[in-house]
């Protein structure tokens, strides 16, 4: 059991939250930014169970390991216990449900956005020593796994596809009605600060077209607080 109160007030989880934006946010902490955007819609979230849930899958691919294992080979552990065994998979049937922008939510279906599959990947995967960065490309969030002589792009929203270069550059053609190509600049690495704000700019979108004003300004608010405390620009790769 954790310490972690049963009802958190949002004005108290607006202050946790800007705690957290003055810190570095990397692929180490970017689930508990992510948590911590919930906790203020969902005042008896729990961060530290979600947290716990993540590791314990981690713990479960890094038991899959043998001694001698080609790095390539934990990919494919993780693999097959996030999507095979727990079945982490795109929400496609209801693709604008505002849940799917929650991490909390995300943990307990199992459906979710690019955005937020994403983000449970990377977490699990960092844990279990890989090399791993998201990348934002217009309209889609996929990560990439890089090792020492290669990298891996992987598209967590479908299933833990892998992609290819010219496989991205088909699929933001085919997104994009051709309107959109590949160009290098997109395959770069997104902080964790980004990719945050890209969160709740997309719960900003959500519950604007929803007509929930308050909460669409909430999550400007805090956009605006992640850009506050944003390092300069050498602080963060990208």
């Amino acid at each position: 059991m954790t310490n972690e109160p049963l009802y958190i007030h949002p004005a108290e989880a607006r202050r946790r939250f800007e705690e957290f934006a003055r810190r570095e946010i990397n692929e180490v902490n970017l689930s508990e930014g992510a948590l911590l955007v919930a906790l203020e819609e969902s005042p008896q979230l729990n961060v530290e169970e979600c947290l716990k849930a993540l590791d314990d899958l981690a713990e479960r691919v890094g038991a899959r390991m043998e001694i001698g294992e080609p790095a390539i080979f934990l990919l494919g552990h993780l693999h097959h216990e996030l999507f095979d065994v727990e079945g982490y998979t795109g929400n496609t049937i209801a693709y604008d449900d505002v849940r799917n922008s929650y991490l909390n939510e995300v943990i307990a279906s199992k459906r979710g956005l690019p955005l937020t599959l994403s983000i449970i990947f990377m977490h699990v995967a960092q844990r279990v020593g890989l090399d791993v960065h998201g990348v934002g490309l217009p309209g889609h969030y996929i990560v990439r796994v890089q090792f020492p002589l290669s990298e891996v792009y992987v598209d967590p929203f479908y299933g833990g596809r892998t992609l290819t270069v010219r496989e991205i550059d088909e699929m933001l053609a085919e997104m994009s009605g051709g309107e959109i190509r590949l160009r290098p600049h997109f395959l770069r690495r997104w902080t964790g600060r980004e990719t945050l704000i890209r969160l709740l700019a997309n719960l900003q979108n959500a519950h604007t077209r929803a007509g929930d004003k308050r909460k669409a300004l909430s999550a400007e608010e805090r956009i605006a607080i992640l850009s506050r405390y944003a390092p300069p620009m050498s602080a963060e790769p990208v």
